[in-house]
């Protein structure tokens, strides 16, 4: 079977699962997106989850459906952490996780290259698989930036953070051919996605921040010190529904540590008792303060849904695999609720009653 009949084949296995009923399941909205992608054995969930929300922002505002390669922002994003773990001579974030603003401020800087062109798996391997280069990243940056910043020389550890990265992820192209003719990273963002990173917020909900105001929420990942829209849990809530309502996918951040998420059969839910009760906003601030909710996992928002009861679910794209769902998750609205820690859309999704609100320009 061909490249082409395989990627038909599990786009319509996704469009099977995702119909408007299923056994289990009749959808509500759903937002038209991409096919899947899978991580394998890498940390860069956050890459994948916000790649294909640009992709599915592209296909939104009118472009056809493409597929931007993940780990073309895996580069700068490292370049960029290891800058900073360095002026804080250790004290800063250093790990292979990441957030949205890391791909969209990437995607600003450098553009967007296709799957097909950059698939950062090099020749002689066969998957994404990260780990004996993050370990030797992190090794060496923690060595750097132990070693007084006075006498570190920034071209030095560039280049040597570069090497490590192409040798094993191999070298992002300056330019390449596409569809027949020659694109650099950002001519192609230009032509095939045409998003504007502006346009896209971050928002949260926690009481510990003033609500309907940018805050830095205090999360290790956060290591740029990126603002987040804070929100009660209502209109958190309401945001949610009604980006998905109107056509707007949300990439989502949050825990998926909780006993009852299980990827296999591809249900997020709590535990009975949580799931029989509303989650209040003191609910979510306790999980969050007394961490059991972590920004552990990075997922793509694309529609919501209900069991056979009546029960609310949201339609999640994975990047972890296959399972009962064909690699989606439904996660009950109460799990989503508790363990989200945030979650990206564009500014356009707020509603009137939430923007009217707000305490910033």
């Amino acid at each position: 079977m061909n490249k082409i009949s395989v990627t038909l084949s599990v786009l319509f296995l996704c469009l099977e699962i995702l119909g408007q009923s299923t056994n289990e399941f009749k959808t509500q909205y759903l937002v038209k997106t991409s096919p899947l992608k899978n991580q394998q054995s890498s940390g860069t969930c956050w890459s994948f989850a916000t790649t294909s929300f640009i992709e599915t922002e592209a296909i939104r505002i009118g472009k056809e459906s493409i597929s931007i390669s993940p780990i073309f922002y895996v580069h700068p994003t490292y370049i960029e952490k290891a800058k900073k773990y360095i002026e804080k001579e250790g004290k800063s974030w250093l790990d292979a996780g990441d957030l949205t603003f890391s791909v969209l401020e990437a995607y600003r800087e450098y553009g967007a290259v296709p799957e097909t062109v950059y698939n950062g798996i090099i020749e002689g391997d066969w998957q994404h698989d990260h780990v004996e280069m993050d370990n030797a990243i992190v090794a060496m940056i923690k060595s750097i930036a132990t070693s007084g910043y006075g006498r570190i020389k920034p071209s030095s550890w560039r280049k040597s953070l570069q090497g490590i990265l192409n040798a094993y992820l191999g070298k992002v192209p300056e330019t390449f051919i596409y569809k027949q003719k020659e694109y650099t990273p950002k001519s192609f963002a230009k032509e095939f996605v045409g998003i504007n990173p502006d346009n896209y917020i971050e928002v949260t909900s926690y009481t510990h921040y003033p609500f309907y105001e940018k805050v830095t929420l205090n999360i290790p990942a956060n290591w740029g010190k990126n603002p987040y829209l804070n929100l009660p849990i209502n209109d958190f809530e309401l945001l949610i529904d009604n980006a998905l309502k109107n056509g707007y996918s949300l990439a989502w951040d949050g825990d998926i540590s909780e006993p009852n998420f299980n990827f296999e059969s591809g249900i997020a839910e709590l535990t009975v008792e949580e799931e029989s009760n509303s989650v209040t906003q003191d609910m979510r601030q306790k999980t969050f303060e007394d961490g059991t909710t972590t920004d552990d996992h990075n997922m793509h928002l694309i529609g919501k849904a209900t069991d056979k009861s009546g029960k609310e679910f949201y339609v999640m794209k994975n990047s972890e695999g296959m399972n009962e769902k064909g690699g989606y998750m439904y996660m009950s609205k109460n799990a989503l609720l508790l363990k989200t820690i945030s979650v990206l859309v564009h500014k356009e999704a707020l509603p009137k009653a939430i923007s009217s609100k707000l305490k910033i320009k």
